[in-house]
């Protein structure tokens, strides 16, 4: 099963799958609503699985700090529903987690071991929900990734951008790891099939660079004049604080940023 099969991550993911020969039950809120405790329980009850796949989650990160309560049923209770089922059928859960658990006042790479300590809602709810993957069963992959984007995310809406206006002004004081929904799908697929060691993974591109430089590579390889201004956050206010430095020491089991960026956009007509 894939909850969120219909999310940034979940569109990238499950063609892989298919592609691949799995049998998978692509889920999203409409028709398999994690937060429904009665209804999780009574669909689980009638179907048998082999393996887990949670996407579902509320994933924006301003949008949490206004509304704590709806990041909480989502990402907290319904991935305890989830949970509780992997637990019933002793079967495995694979769960994507996210850089925001940490604080970002590192200044090296985080590892899979260091410290968490979210300064946001969203990163909050996101460790709360991997502390109920753990409490409930040990058969879990825990996959943090970072800056993910693919099909209608971050890099797509730059590119729409540049049609319509020349110039933008982007933070450069936040430094990640950009990372491509492709990449983690394989990396997915890689640890389903090899059955690899249950634990917490870091998944994302090898590298780091500031978002204002992000975007201007994005600019730069498909060859679009768009001026890219850097600023400081502070000059660009959100409801929700973001990890100044949140770059996961992922062991290069991806690609790095630059690679994976022109091969996503290379496709792209």
């Amino acid at each position: 099963m894939v909850t969120g099969s219909t999310g940034l991550l979940g569109k990238s993911l499950c063609p892989m799958l298919e592609k691949e020969g799995f049998q998978f039950w692509p889920c999203n809120s409409k028709i398999f609503d994690v937060t429904n405790t009665k209804m999780v329980n009574e669909i689980m009850d009638k179907i048998s699985l082999d393996f887990i796949i949670h996407l579902a989650a509320f994933t924006n990160i301003d949008l949490a700090e206004d509304d704590p309560e709806h990041a909480y049923d989502v990402n907290v209770a319904g991935t305890r529903n989830i949970a509780k089922i992997a637990k019933k059928h002793d079967i495995p859960i694979l769960y994507v987690s996210t850089d925001n658990v940490f604080d970002g006042k590192s200044d090296k790479p985080y590892k899979t071991t260091d410290a968490t300590n979210p300064i946001n809602v969203y990163g909050k709810t996101k460790l709360q929900g991997e502390r109920e993957i753990i409490k409930a069963t040990k058969k879990f992959y825990i996959l943090r990734t970072s800056w993910l984007y693919g099909a209608g995310g971050y890099v797509d809406a730059m590119l729409t951008f540049s049609n319509f206006r020349k110039e933008i002004s982007v933070v450069n004081d936040q430094i990640g790891c950009p990372t491509c929904a492709d990449d983690v799908s394989r990396k997915i697929i890689e640890i389903i099939k090899n059955a690899s060691p249950y634990g917490i993974y870091h998944v994302s591109s090898s590298g780091s660079v500031s978002w204002a430089d992000f975007t201007k590579k994005i600019f730069e390889i498909k060859k679009r004049n768009v001026s890219v201004t850097p600023i400081d956050k502070s000059d660009f206010p959100r409801p929700a604080l973001r990890p100044k430095y949140c770059v996961l020491d992922s062991g290069d089991v991806l690609p790095d940023w630059e690679s994976s960026l022109e091969k996503y956009l290379t496709a792209k007509k």
